[in-house]
């Protein structure tokens, strides 16, 4: 198998230390903010991947935790599946097992896997990491998997163009600017840390600016997706502060 190049692309915001929690993310580059997208990319139509995340507890008491897998975009004919305390079918997408995590502790234990399985284009997969009893103390990442040739990967993509949502941070209106480019249909998803789809605004013009009223979430981070022809064009971090 090529070589997997694996690009973290961290976007920060000062006003996430408004959302006080427990939990945080790290891999080996460092810090993973809550909400960020990781991009795991190989030219190998068969590539497999595998990602591995640390947890963090700035609590000074334990926590247990659980994993939920939220599949924004699966390219057909792949599989993935996730371990945390163990490994569990492509199937499971909340973890029947938690792990504890000691008062100030870090656990070791996740890891996502993806098999492309000779199927060529981008998956993207939401991994949120949450107390049960609490589950507003959460924190999640999306990990997009890609594999197959550039050509390849671009024969399979709808060539529309899509702006960031702004403002962003948010309080009552967001934006966004697209062009399908000759796509027949298109939607915006926001979801919220743990995956549910909290608003879905369908696109009926072929270009132009939508905007949504977000009045009505609670602070936090959420996850947007402008999804294509039932492709996802672009998955990223919205925050709310009102």
């Amino acid at each position: 198998m090529k070589k997997i190049l694996l690009f973290s692309f961290l976007t920060y915001f000062s006003v996430l230390g408004l959302f006080a929690q427990n939990l945080s993310l790290e891999n080996s580059y460092g810090a993973v903010g809550n909400g960020d997208t990781i991009v795991m990319a190989s030219t190998n139509n068969s590539a497999v991947f595998a990602i591995g995340i640390n947890v963090k507890n700035s609590n000074s008491k334990a926590i247990a935790v659980w994993v939920k897998k939220t599949e924004l975009q699966i390219v057909p004919g792949s599989e993935n599946y996730f371990c945390w305390a163990q490994c569990y079918l492509p199937s499971t997408y909340v973890s029947p097992d938690s792990i504890l995590i000691k008062g100030n502790g870090v656990a070791v234990d996740f890891s996502g896997d993806y098999d492309s399985q000779g199927n060529v284009g981008a998956s993207y997969i939401m991994y949120t990491f949450f107390d049960k009893n609490n589950p507003t103390d959460s924190v999640a990442f999306v990990v997009k998997y890609l594999a197959g040739s550039g050509v390849g990967i671009e024969e399979t993509t709808p060539q529309a163009e899509v702006s960031n949502l702004f403002p962003n941070p948010a309080k009552n209106i967001v934006s966004i600017n697209y062009d399908l480019k000759g796509a027949t249909n298109a939607r915006l998803e926001i979801r919220n840390i743990l995956g549910s789809v909290v608003k879905v605004v369908e696109i009926n013009e072929s270009k132009g600016t939508v905007k949504v009223d977000v009045s009505d979430l609670t602070n936090g981070v959420y996850f947007y997706s402008f999804i294509v022809d039932e492709q996802v064009i672009t998955a990223k971090k919205l925050v709310i502060q009102n």
